[in-house]
């Protein structure tokens, strides 16, 4: 007769193994709002203005893949605004950094201090979050301290052919998994300060798409954030990310009786409307298969040992 301690192994197995054969991709949720506000008006780029909403706080984790790795003790966040108009999208990033690490023509004893946010090409499904794949890339708006902004392309580069990439404005051979955009795809704006030991950093792009290699923002999107911090050497690997976070926009509301809408003033736009959305992971399928493997193995040990008692 079976002991139900020695089924727990088999059920973990094969839970696993159908969710990867059916492309199941389990998520994790972590709590998180962003909501972009609609303005009728002019974005703001300065951090202090009364028209960012109330930011969101998204959970940084430093990097498992690169060494030298970061402490486990480590917490650290970013936080989020955006709003946008008819035409383009703006963010708010502020982080803590204690501090201020700006690259100097020529220096090559300081590593700047940066920030980035990436953003899924395709809607169809959420990229790997290491910065995309082959067949799902993904577009990333990278700013760095006394460097300025890049608008960046991950992933796609080893999936085209010369000709397509001479289509799109790239180099005929890639030279690196992230890459930059052409020159008309350069449209992104940066306005950054450092005050009492936090970094206040403004992006402004376009709502819509200006290149197929970039992501279009004009409905509801999610994006993933890192922070680099200079003064611990974290340069390229070596950073802090988030998981996938999900946007809101809001949607404008019109009196009917006015065919249009007079400028928000301060007053009316301080208030902070943020609704509820979630962080998602997306875990490959081949790892859930080597968790249920692991769980299997740990059951099969822990009813031996009930069985020996």
């Amino acid at each position: 007769m079976r002991r139900p301690e020695l089924l727990l192994p088999g059920v973990a197995l094969a839970v696993a193994v159908v969710l990867a054969a059916l492309g199941v991709m389990v998520v994790t949720a972590q709590e998180s709002a962003v909501l972009v506000k609609f303005i009728n008006g002019s974005l703001p780029v300065d951090p202090a203005s009364p028209l960012w909403p109330k930011p969101a706080d998204v959970p940084l984790t430093s990097q498992t893949l690169v060494y030298p790795l970061a402490p486990a003790v480590e917490n650290r966040a970013v936080s989020v605004s955006a709003v946008y108009n008819g035409t383009h999208i703006a963010f708010l990033l502020t982080w803590k950094d204690a501090t201020q690490d700006v690259a100097k023509p020529g220096g090559l004893d300081v590593f700047p201090d940066a920030v980035a946010v990436q953003f899924p090409v395709s809607r169809a499904q959420l990229p790997y979050i290491c910065m995309g794949t082959v067949d799902n890339p993904v577009n990333i708006i990278y700013w760095r301290a006394g460097v300025g902004v890049e608008n960046l392309v991950a992933g796609a580069g080893y999936g085209l052919s010369p000709q397509q990439r001479e289509a799109l404005g790239l180099q005929t051979t890639p030279t690196s998994p992230v890459e930059l955009l052409p020159d008309s795809a350069q449209v992104v704006q940066a306005y950054a300060v450092y005050k009492d030991g936090a970094w206040y950093v403004v992006l402004v792009r376009p709502l819509g798409s200006v290149h197929p290699l970039m992501s279009s923002l004009a409905d509801d999107f999610s994006a993933a954030f890192a922070t680099w911090d200079g003064s611990k050497g974290e340069r390229g690997g070596l950073k802090a990310t988030s998981g996938w976070v999900q946007f809101h926009l809001e949607r404008p509301i019109f009196a009917a009786t006015q065919p249009t809408q007079p400028a928000p003033t301060a007053t009316q736009t301080s208030a902070t409307t943020v609704t509820q959305t979630y962080v998602v992971e997306t875990t490959p399928a081949w790892a859930w298969v080597v968790i249920g493997v692991l769980v299997a193995l740990l059951a099969v040990v822990a009813g031996l040992a009930l069985r020996r008692k």
